[in-house]
């Protein structure tokens, strides 16, 4: 099988396809000074799954996570589709969908599956950056490879830099402990800047909002995308559900991988910041059940200001 062949089998499954040799990869990530393990398999497909960009709001009742959880877990639907394809193809494989030791975004760039943005993520002219990417390292010697046209780049913009409300961006760089979406998957004690500046149940969609190359994209629907009506979480089933039956009630969703208290802690911020104060028995309730000491810090600080607020209500 050649390259152009191979690139076609996965594009009967995959938005954006790309081939490089593995070298390749290796050689750049140690040139970058990225440590990576080593890879026997010589040739390296990099795949793109577009994902919609749908905007829900929160109510007193049901809070949102960011929308690339939406639909079902992409790690899942990615995996399922790659191996509907190796299972036509004679060789040996190894893959990876995002929590693996690879680069996917550096192997990203170099198939040409778009250029590295300023918000950290891959940008497709054709997607924008609603993409999902894998990695599939395969026991195939190819000798060409299929390096796509990343396009353009972000030139003088700083759009995302400006509306990042944690300044986890800047000109040339990126710290991740600030990042929104990195900070409030962290099973550790917050603090009050991060609990102010977090807005959703889970991860961040500013930079992905602002973007302009991000215009009239995010349009695409895969099957497996569409909404299941589990995108927008219940208080009261968060609070309230053990984590087997909330995991059974919202099987299949990409937020759930941290684990229930993570959303529950999450949960008291985005509720904080809309003084969204109904649920404060629930609250109490469920200090007594989870014990973790990064969860009791939040709720502790949270259900103060809860219960202040509505002491205020009465004068």
């Amino acid at each position: 099988m050649n390259a152009l062949k191979l690139k076609q089998t996965f594009e009967s499954s995959f938005d954006v396809v790309g081939i490089i040799q593995t070298k390749r990869y290796l050689s750049e990530a140690k040139k970058m000074g990225k440590t990576t393990p080593d890879i026997t398999y010589p040739t390296m497909v990099v795949l793109g799954m577009a994902y919609p960009a749908r905007h829900l709001k929160h109510t007193k009742t049901h809070l949102v996570p960011s929308f690339y959880t939406f639909g079902s877990d992409y790690h899942q639907v990615l995996k399922n589709r790659i191996q509907e394809v190796m299972k036509n193809l004679p060789y040996r494989y190894e893959m990876g969908v995002d929590n693996h030791p690879h680069h996917e975004r550096l192997a990203a760039v170099l198939a040409g599956i778009g250029f590295f943005g300023k918000n950290q993520l891959i940008i497709n002219k054709t997607y924008g950056s609603y993409l999902f990417l894998g990695l599939v390292m395969m026991d195939l010697e190819l000798e060409e490879e299929m390096i796509l046209d990343v396009g353009d780049d972000c030139g003088t913009c700083r759009k995302c830099i400006s509306a990042c409300p944690t300044q986890a961006l800047f000109d040339g760089g990126y710290d991740m402990k600030k990042c929104i979406s990195h900070y409030n998957q962290e099973k550790r004690v917050l603090t009050d800047q991060e609990i102010s500046a977090n807005y959703a149940l889970f991860g961040c969609d500013i930079c992905q909002m602002v973007c302009p190359k991000n215009i009239q994209k995010g349009i695409k629907v895969h099957p497996e995308f569409e909404l299941s009506g589990k995108e927008m979480v219940s208080i009261v089933d968060l609070f309230s559900m053990s984590e087997k039956n909330f995991k059974k009630t919202y099987d299949h969703m990409s937020y759930l991988w941290k684990g229930k208290t993570i959303l529950m802690r999450n949960a008291l911020m985005v509720m904080d910041r809309y003084q969204n104060d109904e649920y404060i028995d629930l609250i109490q309730e469920s200090m007594k059940k989870y014990e973790t000491p990064w969860y009791l810090d939040t709720a502790t600080r949270i259900l103060n200001r809860m219960i202040e607020r509505k002491k205020h209500e009465h004068l």
